[in-house]
């Protein structure tokens, strides 16, 4: 178990629940939802974050390597990440930036963007590859995260976030001798660059934790467990915000 700090017991009013589908909705339909429920009073104040959760092979070696950043020792819900630029009067022209494991094949040579991939936001997975879905409000404007993400995209440099992929698609494919990166300080990467943009506007997504052990997981328990450290230090007075939908959890029963 990888050791962290653990917030006190928080007695302020979070903005957080778990929001079922109706029915058999889409991820696209349910997140236009959530986002409609935090009834937001000045847009231009918040970034989102949005979490998902797949069910292939994948999506579970991901899931089971942040199990030790969880007391209970079981999966995380959650085995992708991505930054949510959202158009408030144009919703459906929104997009996702994370760098994903599996780069596209045909995406530009991936040094070159530092990994970096932009998804527009019809193009996110359905229910059935993400049936674990949540979005995060953050009170950090989308213009600076957007202008650190410009940033952060042109400076391999600096930081080169290439690196962060080889080590967990070695851990996700059991090549060789392939650990959990995170037994070796590796963060995941698309929640070590929203870690940094976010970090770099003043806002600690994972409250805790070291900054090298960022994950979809620590991103979750920040905002469930760390409302009273966030109303102590928002100069704003804004606390994020958090709808999820929970459809997919593992029992593995071989009998």
């Amino acid at each position: 178990m990888i050791k962290q700090t653990l917030s006190t017991q928080s007695r302020v009013q979070s903005d957080i629940y778990n929001m079922e589908r109706i029915k058999r909705e889409a991820n696209l339909d349910w997140l236009a939802r959530a986002y409609e429920s935090f009834a937001l009073e000045d847009v231009s104040q918040w970034s989102f974050v949005v979490l998902a959760g797949g069910k292939d092979v994948a999506s579970f070696r991901i899931r089971v390597a942040q199990s030790h950043l969880r007391g209970d020792m079981l999966p995380s819900f959650w085995s992708e990440c991505a930054l949510f630029r959202i158009q408030p009067d144009d919703f459906p022209s929104g997009a996702f930036f994370n760098l994903p494991l599996f780069q596209p094949a045909n995406a530009t040579y991936a040094p070159t963007r530092n990994g970096l991939i932009e998804l527009p936001f019809k193009q996110l997975p359905t229910q059935k590859d993400y049936p674990n879905l949540a979005l995060l409000a953050i009170p950090v404007a989308q213009e600076l995260v957007l202008q650190s993400l410009a940033e952060y995209q042109r400076a391999r440099v600096s930081y080169d976030a290439v690196e962060n992929i080889l080590p967990w698609l070695a851990y996700v494919w059991g090549a060789g001798n392939a650990t959990n990166p995170l037994m070796q300080q590796i963060g995941f990467p698309s929640a070590m660059m929203l870690n940094q943009i976010f970090g770099a506007n003043g806002f600690d997504l994972a409250p805790g934790v070291n900054a090298s052990l960022s994950a979809p997981e620590t991103f979750w328990s920040g905002v469930k467990h760390w409302q009273d450290y966030y109303s102590k230090t928002q100069q704003n007075g804004l606390l994020p915000k958090m709808r999820f939908v929970l459809d997919h959890m593992y029992d593995i029963d071989e009998s």
